[in-house]
C-alpha cells in the first residue's frame, strides 16, 4: 500500500476504514489526507455533498420539467417542496464546517465520536447516490400516474432520510457523537 501520509498514523482502524470507504465516492479526498489538512478535508467533504445535492435539484427540475412538458401535472407541487428540502439540506451540510472549524483536531475529538462524523458522511454519500439513481428512473414513467406516483413518494421517503441524517450528525456533533439507533 502506498504512503498515506502522517494523517494516517494512530488513527483508529475504524475511522481508517470510514475514510477509505468516503474516499471512493470523493477520490480527491485522498490527496487532502495525505497533505494533513484535516479542516480542508472537512471542506472539500462538504463542498462535495452541496455539490451533489445541487444535482439532485437538477434532476428534480428536469422531471418537473418534464411532466408539464407531458401534461403531466400532478405531482408537479410534491416535487418542487422536494426541491426546497434539497435546497435547505444543501446549505446545512455546505455551512455546517463553517460552525465546526475545530471539529477534527484529533486532540479535541476522541476516535469514536470522530468515527462516527465520518460515518455520517459515508451514510450521506451512500444516500445520495441512491436518490441519485431513483430520479433518473422517474421520468421513465411519466406516463403511468400510479406509478409516477410511487416514486415521488419515494423520492419524499429518501429526503425524510437524509434529513434525519442530517440531524443526527448535528446531534451526534453537539451530544457526543452517538447516533440515533446505533449501539452505545
Amino acid at each position: 500500500m502506498p504512503d498515506k501520509g502522517v494523517f494516517w498514523e494512530g488513527i483508529s482502524e475504524g475511522i481508517a476504514e470510514k475514510l477509505e470507504g468516503i474516499i471512493e465516492f470523493i477520490p480527491l479526498l485522498g490527496s487532502y489526507l495525505r497533505r494533513e489538512n484535516d479542516r480542508e478535508v472537512d471542506k472539500l467533504i462538504r463542498e462535495h455533498m452541496a455539490e451533489r445535492f445541487d444535482g439532485l435539484k437538477r434532476s428534480v427540475m428536469k422531471v418537473m420539467e418534464a411532466g408539464a412538458e407531458s401534461g403531466r401535472l400532478e405531482g408537479l407541487e410534491k416535487l418542487d417542496r422536494y426541491s426546497r428540502r434539497l435546497d435547505k439540506l444543501r446549505d446545512t451540510v455546505k455551512f455546517a464546517a463553517h460552525g465546526y472549524s475545530g471539529l477534527f483536531d484529533r486532540i479535541k475529538v476522541r476516535d469514536e465520536e470522530l468515527e462516527a462524523l465520518f460515518n455520517y458522511d459515508l451514510q450521506m454519500l451512500a444516500k445520495i447516490e441512491e436518490t441519485d439513481k431513483r430520479l433518473s428512473e422517474i421520468d421513465k414513467v411519466l406516463d403511468n400516474d400510479e406509478k409516477l406516483k410511487g416514486e415521488i413518494d419515494a423520492l419524499a421517503d429518501f429526503i425524510s432520510e437524509m434529513e434525519t441524517i442530517v440531524q443526527d450528525r448535528k446531534y451526534a456533533v453537539t451530544k457526543g457523537g452517538q447516533f440515533k439507533g446505533e449501539e452505545a
